[in-house]
């Protein structure tokens, strides 16, 4: 590029130190009418030279049917040397051009130098130089005859033989640097293809390749660039042809380069209807004298050019530096396209300002574009880069935004009240409403619920403005599915809560299903100790899990939450380590007729000694596994370890069952009763001694996975009891969907209900319905014989708890069953 800076300043620099611009007669082009005779029908030099010759008649348009004939006539030099002067023209697309020098009335010599016509010399190409060499004592003539379908504009320059070596080097200079600067934009163009493969380069690329042969033809040195005399001659008749080629692939770059497909669709919709009118232009041009094809082609020009313009200044990327230097470009280049038209139809004289114009206007428009197009690649970088920044469903900020471009805004401060703080918002139930309506109208319910988040904190000023694309501003950052973040003051969140819980509580209404996200608010502050998006988003989210289970609207980190996830993490990560090996076991616990103390059956209950943590109670490690979703496998490894045992010892369940608990979750697992069937059918398990017993609490999903599950357990023998019953808040849902033949009071209600008046009354209603729907009642945690006895009057059908027998280890049970 810098290459072509250099050629280009070189370009400029020449037309100054050769004095193409000089006033005086030696190389200023002539610009007043010169003697004119019309002719009427074919005629010789001899006979033209003794017509009459008339300023009047010289052509005021740009375009004639006629042959018209000047004459420059020079008086006799006088002396003995040889005076010479050299006459350039510069119109190089003149059909028919000739040149006859006569001393006196003898023609000395004769050149054609017409478009269509071979030249009659052999020398090297320079352009058109016609030699006059004076008589010394005879006047001087020369004839030039032009006849053309194009324009027969014809600027001519006289230069003395003084300077004519200065004005050929420059003229040649002015070639070389020229074609130099273009090959070398044209090959610069091709790598930038060939390494973006960019559309709209494709079309960038044709467009310079053309616009050299264009030049060529203006300039001259087409014959340079196409030394075929047949297809010199063929492009030379057709160049509005190339021209209208020209002008559709600047259109089509432009559509591709401006982005039209998303600035303005109905242009681009329609870009083949654009293809189909160029189409037909080109086609038109071909078959037209170019005096006829030329008003077309400039109404397609200005329209074309026009509308490219409209293009630039109405997308919305018109502040971006590459559509500024792509107007920048289009506009030097419609302004030398015009000077060039103006010229062409005699309407601005042909001076040797004007001579170049196209040419400068040219190379600062491909320059322009090569720019612009670099622009627009580092955009186009820019743009990929905040791509992976944005949410696609919401067009909020992302977590990768969160964690990469906040931290420059975020710094903790001395005075805890004034430093910024993270608030995160947590959309629970995401997944039982994916599993509700689908994930499609899911995601809309979402989407819909962070973009009103979003609107709702923007006239909050206390919340902290994030920059946006096109110079906007938003408030929330969608850190995950159900996780949207925003940056405010601690000293703020007491004033902004408030006015941001009912956006929050406001229900969505999706396929008539009113829906209530329930929120988790975790807010964690910049300190020392989190001086990190990362860290602060960590505590947050601990934040978030703790207000899950407390009745303020939000929660404020603190240092115990951490220690107590780092605690539970590390629980995990030994269970999840132990139960690979196999190292958790299971107790039993006897079931007891109430009646006649009779065993009628017993509980497994999972345990699990750690080396490093010793004897680790259910209650902490059940509810992490359920809730990380190790829960399924620990329950797999209970039935394969229960069913070994069962099958080895066929007498546990002769004429007894075996209660098992299983997880609320594992019924949501596809395919879950498909193992527990084939562990039945492996070990020979008979399936209607087996109970499975579901935690009441547990929140029972109308899904197709769980009815699935449900239906084929029972099918195949396996029957249902409901564990805690009177804990949970469905517990009538859950009678009605498990259809239970047994219901457990919970140890809650067992405890002191020989003493308490309510315990008694809610176990009495309990006890009653068990009795309205055919399930056994069982009393579990019955410690006294007080309690025992008080279930008993209740009607309760069976008791278990450590009044009766403790939890113990399977040989022990086969030992008690033997002894009883």
């Amino acid at each position: 590029m810098k290459i072509v800076l250099f050629c280009l300043t070189l370009i400029i620099m020449s037309i100054k130190a050769y004095g193409i611009d000089r006033s005086d007669i030696n190389g200023a082009y002539l610009n007043e009418p010169l003697p004119t005779w019309i002719e009427n029908e074919p005629i010789s030099p001899t006979e033209a030279l003794k017509q009459v010759y008339l300023t009047e008649h010289y052509p005021t348009s740009g375009f004639s049917d006629n042959a018209y004939w000047h004459k420059l006539t020079f008086p006799a030099s006088g002396h003995s040397n040889a005076t010479t002067y050299y006459l350039k023209a510069s119109n190089f697309m003149i059909d028919e051009l000739n040149f006859y020098l006569f001393h006196g009335t003898s023609l000395v010599k004769e050149w054609a130098r017409g478009d269509r016509q071979a030249w009659n010399d052999n020398e090297t190409y320079e352009g058109i130089w016609i030699p006059i060499t004076l008589d010394a004592n005879k006047k001087t003539s020369l004839l030039i005859r032009r006849s053309s379908s194009g324009p027969i504009l014809l600027p001519i320059a006289l230069y003395d033989q003084s300077v004519i070596y200065q004005a050929k080097k420059q003229q040649n200079t002015l070639w070389v640097m020229s074609l130099t600067a273009l090959i070398l934009l044209l090959g610069y163009n091709i790598l930038i293809y060939l390494l973006t493969r960019e559309r709209s380069f494709f079309y960038y690329v044709l467009f310079n390749a053309g616009l050299i042969l264009s030049l060529g033809f203006v300039l001259g040195f087409s014959r340079y660039l196409v030394p075929n005399d047949r297809v010199h001659e063929w492009l030379s008749v057709n160049i509005l042809t190339l021209h209208s080629i020209l002008l559709w692939t600047v259109c089509r770059f432009s559509l591709s380069f401006l982005n039209i497909e998303k600035h303005h669709p109905f242009f681009w919709t329609h870009r083949f209807k654009m293809d189909a009118i160029f189409a037909a232009l080109i086609v038109i041009s071909g078959l037209l004298e170019e005096n006829k094809m030329a008003p077309i082609f400039l109404a397609m020009q200005i329209a074309g050019s026009a509308l490219c313009t409209y293009w630039a200044f109405y997308t919305k990327s018109v502040h971006t530096l590459a559509t500024r230097l792509y107007l920048f470009s289009w506009s030097i280049f419609i302004l030398g396209a015009l000077t060039g038209s103006l010229i062409y139809w005699e309407l601005m004289p042909y001076n040797s300002w004007t001579e170049y114009a196209f040419l400068l206007s040219s190379l600062c428009q491909l320059l322009g574009f090569s720019f612009a197009y670099s622009a627009r690649i580092r955009q186009l970088n820019e743009d990929r880069h905040f791509t992976n920044l944005t949410d696609s469903l919401t067009g909020l900020p992302n977590r990768q935004f969160l964690l990469t471009a906040m931290p420059s805004s975020c710094r903790p401060i001395d005075d805890k009240s004034n430093a910024d703080c993270l608030v995160l918002i947590v959309l629970s139930g995401h997944h039982s409403l994916i599993q509700a309506v689908g994930p499609a109208k899911a995601d809309l319910a979402v989407k819909q619920m962070f973009i009103n988040i979003n609107r709702a904190l923007m006239p909050m000023h206390e919340v902290q403005n994030i920059p946006w694309q096109e110079d906007s501003k938003v408030k929330l950052i969608r850190a995950s599915t159900s996780n949207g973040v925003f940056v405010t003051a601690l000293r703020n969140v007491e004033h902004i809560m408030p006015k941001l819980m009912p956006t929050l509580e406001k229900s969505l209404s999706i396929e008539g299903l009113e829906f209530s996200y329930p929120i988790k608010i975790g807010i964690a502050t910049f300190s020392e100790s989190a001086n990190t998006i990362e860290k602060l988003y960590q505590n947050a989210q601990l934040a978030a899990e703790v207000n899950q289970h407390s009745h303020d609207d939000w929660s404020m980190f603190n240092k115990h939450m951490k220690s107590d996830h780092k605690h539970h993490l590390h629980v995990l990560s030994l269970l999840n380590r132990d139960l690979k090996s196999g190292q958790l076991n299971f107790a039993v616990q006897p079931q007891v007729d109430l009646n006649d103390q009779r065993i009628i059956g017993a509980e497994v209950l999972l345990r699990w000694h750690c080396k490093e943590l010793g004897n680790v109670s259910p209650a902490l490690f059940i509810p992490l596994a359920e809730k990380m979703g190790l829960i399924v496998k620990i329950t797999q490894y209970v039935f394969n370890a229960v069913f070994l045992w069962v099958s080895d010892n066929p007498d546990v369940i002769k004429g007894r069952s075996l209660s098992i608990n299983i997880s609320a979750k594992d019924l949501l697992q596809p395919g879950f009763c498909d193992k527990i069937v084939e562990l039945k059918q492996r070990y020979k398990v008979p399936a209607n001694q087996i109970l499975l017993e579901v935690t009441e609490t547990a929140i029972f999903d109308d899904s197709s996975v769980f009815k699935a599950n449900l239906s084929r357990l029972k099918e195949h023998g396996f029957n249902f009891s409901i564990d805690d019953f009177g804990t949970g808040y469905s517990s009538m849902r859950n009678v009605i969907s498990l259809s239970p033949v047994e219901i457990k009071l919970d140890r809650m209600f067992v405890s002191s209900i020989d003493t308490s008046s309510i315990n008694h009354i809610l176990s009495d209603c309990i006890i009653n319905l068990c009795q309205k729907t055919h399930a056994q009642s069982i009393a579990e945690g019955i410690e006294t014989y007080e309690e025992m006895q008080t279930v008993k009057a209740l009607n309760c059908e069976i008791g278990q708890g450590y009044y009766f027998h403790k939890p113990m280890p399977p040989e022990d049970y086969l030992v008690l069953l033997r002894e009883k």
